[in-house]
């Protein structure tokens, strides 16, 4: 029986690790090999056909991620189709948001190449010539979502803040003051019922952020800087599932002594 049965709070029919196992593999297998064969070869109408098809695969990943937090917000708290490596570039429940601008800015100010002998400043052929250019409103934008970032992150992190700290004082209440089991199963029960519908308005939003950015980006982008940009995010979320660079992460030791000078 699931530990939160006993509180009402209601199971998914599939969980979404169920979910990621099979989103993982199509992102991999099919639709990053499409898109990169449609980089090199295919005219601008059927490369934003297949653009369109990889950002659907994300947009029903976050759909999907929404499904899972409204039915059972809690296989989100430890989500466990992440690895070790993924972890520290979690947040409420996936990778923070700050991650897809991040992205682009990275694409936008790739400008170290070498010049060539000429003492021209034309990309490598390695490096896509549309980020040489990018257009004032595509800057404007990143911008754009950037601030809005940084005024919405802080908002939804101390929401949850408040959530936690009332959710501890309020069970450290009725503990004290619950006589016998039965009561005091009662009063949490119905403390953490209270805090999963809250808990699942901050995921919701969370997601809906991480969703709205992605949409913003591609909407900003022509349809080969979208392409680019898209797989170099299939290529991050991959990355991260390489099963020899997590096997050496988890085998590297990391010396806990600290030196005091």
């Amino acid at each position: 029986m699931s530990k939160l049965s006993w509180i009402g709070v209601k199971k998914s029919s599939r969980l979404f690790k169920d979910f990621h196992e099979e989103w993982i593999p199509t992102l991999k297998n099919t639709l990053l090999p499409l898109l990169s064969r449609s980089i090199m070869v295919s005219p601008p109408e059927l490369l934003s056909t297949h653009v369109q098809m990889f950002h659907h695969h994300f947009q029903t990943y976050y759909q999907t991620l929404d499904l899972a937090a409204s039915e059972d917000v809690s296989q989100l708290l430890f989500p466990t189709w992440h690895n070790s490596i993924q972890k520290p570039f979690l947040w409420f429940g996936d990778f923070h948001p700050s991650i897809f601008t991040n992205l682009l800015r990275s694409l936008l100010n790739n400008d170290d190449d070498d010049e060539d002998e000429d003492g021209g400043t034309e990309k490598s052929a390695d490096y896509p010539l549309v980020w040489k250019y990018p257009s004032k409103n595509l800057i404007s934008k990143v911008e754009e979502m950037e601030c809005g970032l940084r005024l919405i992150l802080p908002g939804i992190m101390n929401r949850y803040r408040v959530l936690q700290s009332g959710f501890i004082d309020k069970v450290g209440y009725d503990w004290i003051h619950s006589t016998g089991k039965n009561e005091i199963l009662k009063a949490i029960s119905g403390d953490v019922c209270v805090q999963m519908d809250e808990l699942i308005t901050v995921f919701l939003d969370a997601n809906r952020l991480r969703r709205s950015i992605l949409m913003e980006i591609i909407s900003a982008t022509d349809v080969y800087q979208s392409a680019l940009y898209l797989q170099g995010l299939a290529q991050f979320f991959l990355g991260f599932s390489d099963v020899e660079l997590v096997k050496e992460f988890e085998q590297c030791k990391i010396p806990l002594t600290l030196i005091i000078h």
